[in-house]
């Protein structure tokens, strides 16, 4: 079903269309551009973090939660709000890197379309929902939990936080990491195709480095799940199965550790050793997944739109790779 027209997809003499990864390549920008990006939107992930997190301790503090003021750190309802809310602001940043530096609309880190298609969102989200809640009830066994004591009040506070921010959460690293990432990368490429293995490679590496894990086996999970959801953003023309993927298995698994009564502190453990080869099971859903969606787009191939009116084609040499256009945005 066509989702309406976007501001670049109106009818064209010009053969040349444009994949999602291409979206910033397309503008011929110059290479700074995008290392000032990619510092910007570093600088993004760390400081909102450095400045919401300690907020949300002080708050602890002056609530009075005893392991605050001995100067331990617990993963409070409040603290682990803000944790979330700093990820969850990567959106508004990168839309607002992407149309100062490259003068883009910032719904292209949306989609072709240009702007964020939520049928398509809700019938991945309604699809994945009962499929993802089986699985990661599942991994429980291959991942021993490590109970604590929760006060009702922590309980019910930390389930509204996890249903409301953590969502948010996971936008936010898809708009950052398979949205502006994934273009200023995909835009080093000489060509489609060249563009899309560079824009996977670094996005799905930098992905990995931003969880800061130690442990090889979740560094491999990471590496797998960033470049199966890039891979996916390129075939559908944008990001929304990709955020609806990271929310339902962030928000689940969460969900479940709460439910348990786990010790959430312990969960985000990432520390060497932490991980065994049973994460290889995880890291097939994930690639499983991916082709699920590739096999399910088959008949429409990879979504492409137009070239942008104004901006002239790129020059593709003789031999040089290409990318044959397979339909406009539905």
């Amino acid at each position: 079903m066509n989702t309406g027209p976007s501001i670049h997809t109106e009818v064209s003499a010009d053969p040349v269309r444009t994949a999602y990864h291409r979206t910033i390549a397309e503008t011929r920008p110059r290479a700074w551009r995008g290392i000032v990006a990619l510092l910007l939107l570093l600088a993004g992930l760390v400081g909102f973090g450095l400045i919401l997190t300690p907020i949300g301790m002080l708050v602890d503090s002056l609530a009075g939660r005893s392991a605050i003021v001995d100067g331990t750190f617990v993963l409070s309802p409040v603290v682990f709000a803000s944790n979330m809310l700093a990820l969850a602001l990567l959106t508004p940043w990168s839309m607002l890197l992407q149309r100062w530096l490259f003068k883009l609309p910032a719904g292209s880190l949306s989609s072709l379309a240009d702007r964020f298609r939520f049928d398509r969102f809700g019938r991945a989200v309604a699809i994945l929902v009962p499929v993802w809640a089986v699985y990661i009830c599942l991994t429980a066994f291959l991942f021993p939990i490590q109970a604590t004591a929760w006060t009702t009040v922590d309980l019910v506070a930390m389930l509204l936080v996890v249903l409301v921010v953590t969502p948010l959460q996971s936008m936010g690293e898809e708009y950052g990491f398979r949205g502006l990432i994934f273009q200023i990368a995909s835009s080093w490429g000489r060509g489609p195709r060249s563009g899309l293995v560079i824009g996977v490679l670094v996005s799905s590496v930098l992905f990995m480095c931003a969880h800061l894990a130690l442990d090889p086996w979740l560094n491999l999970y990471y590496l797998v799940f960033g470049a199966t959801l890039a891979l996916i953003s390129w075939r559908t023309g944008g990001i929304e199965i990709a955020v609806a993927l990271h929310a339902v298995n962030n928000t689940i698994a969460i969900l479940l550790q709460i439910v348990l009564h786990a010790d959430l502190a312990a969960g985000f453990d990432r520390s060497a050793g932490v991980g065994n080869p049973s994460v290889l099971l995880l890291c097939a859903m994930v690639a499983g997944t991916g082709v699920v969606v590739w096999i399910a787009t088959r008949r429409v191939g990879t979504v492409t739109c137009p070239a942008r009116p104004g901006v002239p084609p790129m020059p593709t040499p003789i031999g040089h790779d290409s990318e044959t256009a397979a339909t406009r945005a539905r």
